[in-house]
């Protein structure tokens, strides 16, 4: 997918030097949006959160071979309440307001983190999908804050379908089956995008450590593999909700799986979710 897809991607996307209004405006436009050396100085603690989370893994602790090397794409996640590099990231760095302002919400409310890593070689892409159905959330306000603590190339970044967060839900998958969920049969399935990117209006932008692409939990987005030969792609993702989230039951498996004691139609604020801003 990677050299394929990268042809059809949108020339010179925009990108910002911190959550503006006009980064606001490409967000709530595009249903992403990247903003450039907002979280320069946090490379290193988070790095240092990584390794100290592959080394002492979580129970939601996967590695999955991707393709015919032995290379892997690790992820975890609902760490960050026993990682100190990462709650310091999500209770003091920018990125709670970064999340906030480009949300256009009164608050900020964390959701949970969500490391991936893939290792040198791991050069299968992560399949087209979006977060949301995945979660029992609804609403406009929930995003991921996606922040790479390695450089990462246009061969190797995360894609966006520009404008995908209007396009209501679709069925979510398994990534190593490509099936959908048990009972998500009342979603559509997802469009094959990488076999027809020309249809497409596809964004992704080359990063430095301390810049972070915000997109929305319902903009449809898939990864290409990491063709390097000696350099992990290494990120955090953090998500967020603000006002309008609120619990919403799905007939199928969530993940992550907690609910917070939330009923349907609750606000997501909770002990489990708290606000942070």
């Amino acid at each position: 997918m990677a050299r394929r897809v990268a042809q059809y991607l949108v020339s010179s996307p925009p990108c910002f030097e911190g959550a503006t209004a006009a980064a606001a405006a490409a967000y709530q436009r595009d249903g992403a949006v990247c903003i450039r050396g907002a979280l320069r100085g946090w490379v290193d603690a988070v790095a240092s959160g990584i390794a100290r989370n592959l080394a002492s893994p979580g129970p939601h602790f996967e590695s999955l071979p991707l393709g015919a090397t032995s290379a892997r794409f690790m992820n975890d996640y609902c760490n960050w309440r026993r990682i100190p590099e990462y709650e310091s990231f999500v209770r003091e760095s920018p990125a709670k307001a970064l999340a906030r302002a480009v949300m256009a919400s009164e608050r900020s409310i964390f959701y949970h983190e969500h490391v991936l890593v893939k290792e040198p070689l791991a050069a299968s892409p992560t399949p087209w999908h979006h977060d949301q159905p995945y979660y029992p959330i609804d609403g406009d306000q929930l995003l991921s804050l996606w922040f790479p603590v390695d450089p990462v190339p246009l061969d190797a970044t995360l894609l966006f379908v520009r404008g995908s967060h209007r396009h209501g839900y679709y069925a979510p998958r398994k990534f190593e089956t490509q099936r959908n969920y048990d009972g998500s049969d009342e979603l559509p399935t997802m469009p094959a995008i990488a076999d027809a990117p020309h249809e497409h209006e596809l964004l992704g932008w080359q990063l430095q450590p301390g810049d972070c692409v915000l997109f929305s939990g319902k903009t449809l987005h898939g990864a290409v593999g990491n063709a390097s030969e000696s350099r992990s792609r290494r990120v955090l993702t953090t998500r967020w909700m603000g006002d309008d989230a609120r619990f919403a039951p799905r007939r199928w498996e969530i993940s992550p799986p907690y609910t917070g004691g939330l009923q349907a139609g609750d606000p997501m604020e909770c002990g489990l979710f708290p606000r942070l801003l």
